[in-house]
């Protein structure tokens, strides 16, 4: 079914407003709040690329895969290729986009489960060859690597990391349009049946696979660019899985079948996960894998009572008191017609 223009568009609005409102607030709170918000944009594009896969029934346990090549990419085009790190942001999400096709071009052979599986085998293998001695010239090996200052002014970080979190939106919302979005949505809805209209389930598995490669890349070129100026070979979700698990964190308690719930999971969550590990890390060796089970409950308890994630609940409520709302107007209308008789 087609998504409304309308519609369409005022979402849209919504989610500008919302994004402006966050780095707003964030840059008026102080230097810390700031670097949160930042945060908040990168998740958010990348609990964007895990919910594109989950929308089209594949669950990528390995998402993390994406995040660190785009990471690493780019400070390798930068440091050893000498490569303008703005440049560098945009192209080095592009062997994410190459390994999601791969990654994707197997996949489309497997189901349910089975992507999961073998999407999250490949965390470890990213981890070994991140710090092999063979690319070690290139990665720093276990040691990580630094990657030069961001050529923005540390002001303007934020509104750029706002604005490429919109654009990822966006680019969702048009997929959602087009003619890949539908047959993405008929494969997930029966994959058999939409091969059976003629769908190339394979190709448009695979085709997704790309795309959210890129995005989950982009991600991880973000992170470093503009938050942390360092990449770990942990991004790769080994053996800390941290990385891989977040996105489909924010993506399912927020409400997966939808972007604006993703960005309402990441814009609640985020900001909550970071105090929380905080917190734990001072009291706790092993604060950040608390978290983990704290989040892994929240989850559950989410899932049972909301099975569509919080923004499906409150659209859920919303929708029912209309329809209560139109029924009682109904009835008043038929009450005073049948006085006026």
């Amino acid at each position: 079914m087609k998504m409304d223009p309308g519609s369409t568009f005022i979402r849209a609005i919504v989610v500008a407003v919302v994004l402006a409102i966050v780095a707003a607030v964030s840059t008026v709170m102080g230097a810390y709040p700031t670097l949160i918000a930042i945060t908040i944009m990168v998740f958010f594009v990348y609990s964007l690329s895990w919910s594109l896969l989950a929308n089209t029934g594949m669950v990528s346990l390995g998402q993390a895969l994406f995040f660190a090549l785009g990471a690493y990419a780019y400070g390798i085009f930068a440091i050893s290729y000498g490569m303008n790190p703005i440049a560098a942001l945009f192209a080095g999400p592009v062997t994410g986009a190459l390994a999601g096709l791969v990654v994707g071009f197997i996949s489309a052979r497997l189901r349910d489960w089975y992507v999961g599986i073998f999407t999250f085998a490949l965390t470890p293998a990213g981890y070994a060859l991140a710090v092999s001695s063979q690319l070690q010239p290139w990665t720093a090996g276990a040691i990580g690597l630094a990657t030069p200052r961001f050529p923005l002014a540390s002001s303007l970080l934020l509104p750029f990391a706002t604005a490429l979190a919109f654009v990822a939106y966006l680019v969702i919302m048009i997929i959602k349009r087009r003619r890949i979005g539908y047959a993405l949505s008929a494969i997930n809805n029966d994959e058999t049946a939409a091969g059976t209209v003629g769908i190339n389930t394979r190709l448009y598995k695979t085709m997704v696979f790309g795309i959210s490669g890129y995005m989950a890349a982009l991600a991880g070129a973000m992170f470093v660019a503009l938050y942390t100026s360092y990449i770990a070979p942990d991004y790769f979700g080994y053996p800390d899985i941290s990385y891989s698990v977040w996105p489909i964190f924010y993506s399912m308690i927020g409400g997966m079948g939808s972007p604006e719930g993703v960005l309402l999971g990441t814009v609640l969550l985020d900001p909550l996960e970071t105090a929380i590990r905080s917190w734990l890390s001072g009291i706790s060796v092993v604060g950040g894998n608390l978290a983990l089970v704290i989040f892994g409950l929240l989850l559950v308890v989410v899932l049972l009572k909301a099975p569509k994630g919080i923004y499906g609940y409150v659209t859920r409520y919303v929708e029912s008191r209309r329809a209560r709302a139109r029924r009682a107007a109904e009835a008043s209308a038929k009450a005073e017609v049948g006085t006026g008789q």
